[in-house]
């Protein structure tokens, strides 16, 4: 780890540390990168090993826990590839003949992302050093593919020979303090063992979130789509545990995510029933949210007397027009809502998410769009204006001829975009 500046009056300074020097250990362990520093700059005594040329000196560190040592390194951690092949791999699902958004086809299977960005691994690719070094430094929470506890059914998914026994990495981690949060690519006819999977790891992970395979146009031929049934199939058993850990351990622990209750066409349940939404992000409780503050931003929302449009998928498409209702009822407007069918990916893909420009194109180009077209924020990437055929939002403002508003992908962020 090569310092690029360090801080004047700091402790780096004092000890006459110097940018290019190199940092190559921390407590005789090997330097990796920026995670090292900030486990041991918080630290109160450990070990810094500097190599500058080709000599290398130990310094004995002594500090109050807020002291910083006052080094500048680059922050960036280069993505660790994934080397699974995973039956169910939306990567793999991509068009390969289509220009695509590049992060698209990037495959990662990094502890250290999970770690920082909630990115889901699968922990098939760790070293020794990998592990001992998560123990070690604390990389808390993580977030763990599982999809079954049943090791030779878990490789056989994620298209391997072998890897470590999931349960007793896990029940390291879990003994070492590590917070693990959990998910469960349901495949129909392939990890029926759910029952097992939800028990055993009820007893050493935080939170799990069981959701269903997704498909594309490209699938593997042996996986298909979760059906009606095995929704319901689905459901029917997260609650029954839910009911059973909350009395055993006050937490429910497992939750269906959002998919499953549209697909078997049952009311989600009210926001209490997923306590703080830890699994948010892997679409566990969204809709339920999104009411909270949908209700919320509506009890100030200002009367909005226009013509406005809104585009977004099938799954989400009655939840969305039902509440675009309640605005045109309460707020004067006069809201249509368009359903967005994805020709790009296939009409098995039915979330926002994944709809690209040229469908929206394809679908309102001869459609009375009003004085905006109103789109949700998790079509496009982060931070960015990108759809994931590398569309802009500009080039469809023009292709469109109408002016378009992000809005963030929530209830109230839906009432602010109307009322803007």
């Amino acid at each position: 780890m090569r310092i690029l500046g360090v801080e004047k009056n700091s402790i780096g300074e004092e000890l006459g540390l110097k940018a290019g020097d190199e940092v190559v250990s921390f407590d005789g362990y090997k330097a990796v990168d920026i995670l090292d520093y900030e486990f041991y700059d918080g630290s109160e005594q450990f070990s810094l090993g500097v190599k500058r040329g080709e000599d290398e000196t130990l310094y004995e560190i002594e500090k109050d826990a807020d002291e910083t040592l006052g080094l500048e390194f680059d922050r960036e951690i280069p993505i660790r590839g994934c080397k699974n092949n995973c039956i169910f791999c939306f990567v793999h699902q991509l068009p390969k003949e289509e220009t695509l958004r590049d992060t698209l086809r990037v495959q990662d299977d990094d502890y250290r992302h999970s770690f920082i960005s909630g990115n889901y691994v699968t922990l098939t690719n760790l070293s020794d050093f990998d592990v001992e070094r998560i123990v070690r430094l604390k990389l808390s929470p993580l977030y763990i593919s599982v999809h079954t506890v049943d090791d030779g059914l878990r490789n056989e998914m994620l298209g391997i020979k072998r890897s470590r026994p999931i349960l007793p990495l896990l029940k390291r981690f879990h003994d070492a303090g590590i917070v693990l949060h959990t998910q469960i690519v349901y495949c129909p006819e392939v990890n029926e063992d759910l029952e097992r999977s939800i028990t055993e790891l009820s007893e050493i992970c935080a939170t799990l979130a069981i959701v269903p395979v997704g498909l594309t146009k490209n699938a593997n031929p042996r996986l298909r789509s979760v059906n009606k049934t095995e929704a319901e199939k689905v459901i029917a058993l997260v609650e029954k545990y839910q009911k059973k850990l909350l009395g055993e351990n006050g937490s429910r622990f497992v939750w269906a995510s959002d998919e499953f209750y549209v697909k078997a066409g049952i009311p989600v349940p009210g926001g209490e029933t997923y306590e703080d939404y830890p699994q948010l992000e892997n679409g566990v409780g969204l809709l339920a949210k999104f009411e909270e503050d949908f209700a919320y931003a509506l009890g100030n929302a200002a009367k909005c007397r226009r013509k406005l449009s809104v585009a977004t998928g099938v799954s989400a498409y009655e939840f969305i027009k039902a509440h675009a209702e309640i605005l045109n009822k309460k707020l004067g407007c006069d809201i249509t809502v368009y359903q967005i069918e994805n020709r790009f990916f296939g009409d098995t893909v039915t979330v926002a998410g994944l709809i690209v420009g040229r469908d929206i194109y394809e679908t309102l180009k001869d459609k009375d769009l009003g004085e905006r077209l109103i789109i949700p924020s998790v079509m496009l990437r982060e931070f960015q204006d990108v759809f994931l055929d590398n569309m802009t939002v500009s080039r469809l403002e023009e292709k469109l001829n109408v002016k378009i508003t992000v809005a963030d992908s929530s209830g109230d962020g839906f009432v602010y975009a109307v009322t803007e």
